[in-house]
């Protein structure tokens, strides 16, 4: 009996227990499964899943504004007498028509990221002709196009500011014939300010070209770039030389001359390296202000306004005061803000004036202007009086014996540097007088 009943329980427990078993699994496959499918997909980016939503942000979209201006400048004539590839391109067509392929090579229609599609936008309101089938664009009313021309040289380009720090070079043309270089040195000579010397002139060469180096002096680049002279009944014109043609002048000149425009040139940067006050601020020198100008465009967004009691306005607007075009470009300024140029995707500073209008101005040219004419940081002046007494009074007592022990130290340390100093400035001076000699010697004979 009680083996029966045993049997009886066991039968049903087990069965219990398989009853349970199934019913357990379904549940923790139904408990993983939402779990799997709750889980964006952009978080499984170890298996090959998508990137989070910030990155596959689509970039913005070109301005149509900006790629029609870009695209009429390229077809312009301005453009295309000195754009041989261009120009060759739109040759070659029978009708004058220029693939779109060409243009969106260009490396500032690919820094604004404009596709064809952006190019077909922008020309709906412009002259340009469109052709959409064959995707080309040509001038308005298939226009001829201009002689093509070489491309004018800029001798004053990036860091031609100091190329004239030890003293300027520049050079006369078309000289009249049977003039000679002393001719052009007397005459240049005495127009000069005084006690400025012209340290070389060269001979008059077959072009009938004569150059020039001269002491440095205030304003001397200003000074030859307006430097007309009569000679042999012609009036001339000087040329202040700049890249190729300064490299070229300064090789054909006496090493002494050279030598000498890089003392002077190393002299001036000397001076130039001193503190500087532009507005409220104050800079160690030029180049820690144009870092500074470079960080105010960097750390701010697109359209995003300086405050108008804050530091970095003041030292912008104050820097407006040295553009160029004078006071008048900064008339009637209520703000600054800082924007994408509508050159490719450079950033500038913009002012935003009475009635909401914008214009953009550039810093560069306001640096430039600054490194001319440094605001340096004038010394304070201290008041004149017994540095004794003064020097009794802040020591303390029992203390007013040792300036007078430390004295002659100081003298017997001081007084040998400086005949050292001045021996090595009069030997030098001595021996470039005496090659400048030389040189004017053996020019005077070849001369006669």
């Amino acid at each position: 009996m009680a083996e029966s009943v045993w049997r009886s329980n066991y039968v049903a427990g087990s069965k219990l227990l398989d009853a349970e078993k199934p019913a357990e699994k379904p549940a923790e496959a139904e408990a993983e499964k939402p779990a799997e499918a709750a889980t964006p997909p952009t978080e499984k980016r170890k298996d090959g899943g998508a990137e989070p939503d910030a990155k596959r942000l689509k970039p913005t979209p070109p301005d149509p504004a900006v790629v029609r201006k870009q695209v009429e400048y390229y077809l312009s004539d301005e453009n295309l007498k000195y754009d041989k590839f261009f120009h060759d391109k739109i040759s070659a067509n029978a009708e004058g028509w220029l693939d779109m392929s060409f243009i969106l090579s260009c490396n500032k229609m690919k820094a604004m990221r404009a596709g064809k599609d952006d190019v077909v936008a922008a020309l709906k309101e412009s002259k340009i002709e469109l052709n959409e089938g064959s995707a080309a664009v040509r001038r308005p009313g298939n226009a001829p196009l201009p002689k093509l021309e070489s491309r004018p040289s800029h001798p004053a380009k990036k860091n031609s500011i100091h190329a004239h720090d030890g003293g300027v070079v520049a050079i006369f043309r078309n000289i009249p014939e049977e003039q000679q270089w002393t001719h052009v040195k007397a005459v240049v000579q005495e127009k000069l300010p005084a006690k400025v010397n012209l340290w070389h002139v060269s001979h008059v060469s077959d072009k009938n070209e004569c150059s020039l180096a001269c002491a440095p002096f205030d304003g001397d680049v200003a000074f030859f770039e307006g430097l007309t002279i009569e000679l042999g009944g012609a009036t001339l014109k000087c040329e202040v030389c700049f890249a190729d043609v300064l490299q070229k002048v300064l090789k054909e000149m006496p090493k002494h001359i050279r030598d000498k425009r890089e003392r002077e040139s190393r002299k001036r940067q000397k001076e130039r390296n001193r503190p500087i006050k532009l507005g409220t601020c104050h800079f160690n020198n030029v180049t820690m202000l144009r870092g500074r100008v470079k960080e105010i465009l960097n750390s701010r967004s697109d359209n995003e306004q300086l405050k108008p009691d804050g530091s970095d306005f003041k030292l912008i607007k104050s820097l407006l005061d040295y553009h160029p075009s004078g006071p008048g470009k900064s008339a009637g300024l209520v703000g600054i803000k800082v924007g994408k140029s509508q050159q490719g995707d450079s950033r500038c500073f913009y002012m935003i004036k009475e009635g909401g209008k914008e214009e953009d101005f550039s810093a560069k040219k306001c640096l430039d202007a600054v490194e001319q004419k440094p605001p340096y940081v004038q010394p304070e002046e201290k008041p004149a009086g017994d540095k004794r007494g003064q020097a009794a009074k802040a020591a303390p007592k029992g203390a007013a014996a040792k300036p007078e022990e430390t004295k002659p130290d100081k003298k017997e340390e001081e007084k040998p540097a400086e005949p050292a100093e001045k021996a090595k400035e009069t030997t030098e001076e001595a021996e470039g007088k005496k090659e400048e000699d030389k040189a004017e010697k053996v020019e005077e004979k070849k001369s006669d």
